[in-house]
């Protein structure tokens, strides 16, 4: 109502400032109407009049619009106030399960802030995190799911739908039933010259169908990963020696699979397999795939499963870079010279302490 009555007056004024004629230089202002009526003459007196009642009408007129705009500013100052104060007034608790309502009616722009920001925030702490999905169709290419917190839809490929300990092909997931699985890739929204503003799906490059949309993938075989992982680091013990296989060679070092029944794996990283420095190429030369090895056990994390491996330790200071020449000789005395590691380590730490504990006797004499 405001802004019709501001609008009305501004009107109101230039219509006002058009029936006053500009008066021309070196002459006596003479005011005269621009329409004038058809059939009658104006006289001077008349235009005279006219003027200053326009003129008066205008004084009048802007008035009354400068104080309009400034109650519209003090509405607006209050109205901002009030959201600064109030700003959860629109926020509805959501508690319909996001699962039952119509695929058009989910709210996808929830469910990929979740994800993503949930993944970011568990991985600057160094862990994992797990979502609750729901199987709703099985294909030749994969399962299609959807997550129960958002009902935002996902796919999960076939080799990630579970794990085979015997070598043949993994278990296919059930129509139905509900897995716990990780994400391996959620889709983000790119910059580009079709970006949709009001669209919720991420537009970026696919080699899907024509209409099929981009969905987050999941895997359910490294959730089973993981829980294998957590067992075996329960029964493991630091400083041990185990046996282990080459599993897969990957830019941080070589993933092993130690000795039991669900073929738990580790991490044997590359500056952990030899005291002397080497080139990914000569590993994978010295280790490949299937490579039966004796590890160290450095550390086991038993709330995340996290298995951490060294070879190392087998070389002394006599045979250093032996585990990339001669790895055999180092396997067959693993023992001592673990044995040999823990009494130098032990050393190291006392002379390292000295300063300490000499202090503690002048303290208590």
């Amino acid at each position: 109502m405001i802004a019709l009555s501001t609008g009305m007056l501004v009107s109101m004024i230039f219509e006002a400032r058009a029936f006053v004629a500009q008066p021309s230089p070196g002459t006596r202002p003479q005011v005269s109407l621009v329409r004038p009526t058809v059939g009658s003459e104006s006289s001077s007196s008349s235009g005279e009049a006219s003027a200053a009642t326009y003129a008066a009408f205008a004084v009048g007129a802007g008035a009354a619009l400068a104080l309009v705009q400034r109650l519209d500013r003090r509405a607006g100052l209050v109205s901002r106030r009030f959201k600064k104060h109030n700003r959860a007034w629109w926020h509805v608790e959501e508690t319909e399960d996001p699962t039952s309502l119509p695929l058009w009616q989910r709210d996808y722009r929830y469910g990929y802030q979740v994800l993503k920001r949930e993944m970011v925030k568990a991985r600057k702490k160094g862990e994992k995190i797990f979502w609750d999905v729901r199987c709703l169709e099985s294909t030749y290419q994969g399962c299609n799911v959807e997550m129960l917190n958002s009902g935002l839809p996902g796919f999960v490929p076939r080799g990630e739908e579970g794990k085979s300990y015997d070598g043949s092909l993994p278990p296919r997931m059930e129509v139905g039933q509900v897995y716990r699985v990780e994400c391996l890739a959620c889709p983000r929204q790119r910059v580009t010259s079709k970006e949709l503003k009001k669209s919720p799906w991420p537009q970026i490059e696919t080699k899907q169908p024509m209409g099929q949309k981009v969905v987050p993938y999941f895997s359910r075989f490294m959730f089973l990963e993981q829980e294998d992982a957590i067992e075996k680091a329960n029964e493991l013990q630091a400083g041990t020696v185990i046996k282990a296989w080459v599993y897969k060679h990957c830019p941080k070092g070589l993933v092993m699979t130690l000795e039991g029944e669900k073929n738990p794996r580790g991490m044997l990283a590359m500056q952990d397999i030899s005291r002397q420095k080497t080139a990914h190429r000569y590993v994978e030369k010295m280790l490949p795939l299937g490579t039966e090895m004796k590890v160290y056990v450095v550390h086991c994390d038993t709330n995340n499963g996290r298995i951490t491996l060294s070879s190392k330790e087998f070389e002394d200071d006599e045979h250093v870079g032996w585990m990339l020449n001669f790895p055999e000789r180092c396997f067959q005395k693993a023992e001592e010279a673990v044995d040999k590691y823990h009494k130098k380590r032990d050393r190291f730490i006392k002379y390292c302490q000295r300063g300490g504990n000499h202090m503690r006797q002048l303290e208590t004499a």
